[in-house]
């Protein structure tokens, strides 16, 4: 909806291009603002989708002054592949809300990035991020509740970000790797300053408090021994949280940087 008056009222109004400097992440950032002035008062205000697009250029501004793929590069990589923003999420295992935000201007992180790079180049993905299983934040959160129920403590508490709760899903998944070839939940992790945890995982803590057990395949008895394993070798979440600290596949990596289930073979405190 076009604006046709300044906050003043005064009708006499241009759009108006400025670039100005903008501190952002740490970063300096030369970034191009349009907005609207009022050649009688000199005011200047902007409408909502200049807003919004503002947000986005620094968006990706700052993603090309780090090397991440801005959304434009996204949605024209996606668009090259002639593939939906719903396929894109399948092929690389998370939510399409997850899609939506990155096209919108929302900076992913490194390990995402990376997945998307070679998603977008259409190389192969999912197994070494996924543990051969697609994504079930359905299953993430049957697999949680089991542990619930063995440890006698709550896992997905309301205001919390899976902390602890996903060092649990993390050994269970690595574990089940290893033995069987294949994760419990599809779950992909990355090395975050707080240990493992689920790539993404401030987009999917929503989803997978609210996903319907219903939609999750039932746990087999083997994964059932599986998680009473892990639940055994960490009685409390302390235990899981520090044993993840110890672990050199987490200790070795870049902060954003993804752990494969093939790192599942290196693990030492399990």
């Amino acid at each position: 909806m076009e604006i046709s008056k300044c906050p003043m009222g005064h009708e006499n109004i241009e759009i108006n291009k400025t670039v100005e400097r903008v501190a952002f992440r740490g970063k300096n950032l030369e970034v191009t603002i349009e907005q609207y002035k009022c050649a009688d008062c000199g005011i200047e205000f902007a409408s909502v989708k200049q807003t919004a697009a503002t947000q986005r250029n620094i968006a990706d501004t700052y993603c090309k002054e780090v090397g991440l793929l801005t959304s434009e590069q996204i949605r024209k990589g996606r668009k090259r592949l002639n593939i939906t923003q719903v396929e894109l999420a399948r092929r690389m295992n998370v939510g399409i809300a997850s899609v939506k935000r990155w096209e919108g201007g929302a900076i992913q992180n490194k390990a995402m990035n990376d997945l998307l790079i070679s998603v977008l180049q259409n190389k192969t993905v999912g197994n070494s991020f996924s543990g051969n299983r697609p994504l079930s934040l359905a299953r993430v959160k049957l697999v949680l509740k089991e542990f619930e129920k063995l440890l006698r403590f709550p896992f997905l508490q309301a205001g919390e970000k899976m902390l602890f709760d996903a060092k649990y899903a993390f050994f269970a998944d690595m574990l089940s790797y290893r033995e069987h070839g294949i994760s419990l939940t599809g779950g992909n992790y990355a090395a975050l300053p707080a240990g493992p945890q689920l790539n993404n995982y401030s987009d999917l803590v929503d989803d997978i408090r609210s996903a319907d057990l219903a939609e999750a395949e039932p746990l087999t008895p083997e994964e059932r021994r599986i998680i009473k394993r892990v639940a055994m070798v960490f009685p409390d979440k302390y235990k899981a949280i520090n044993a993840a600290h110890r672990e050199v596949v987490w200790r070795e990596k870049g902060r954003g940087h993804a752990i494969p289930y093939t790192d599942a073979f290196r693990l030492t405190e399990i």
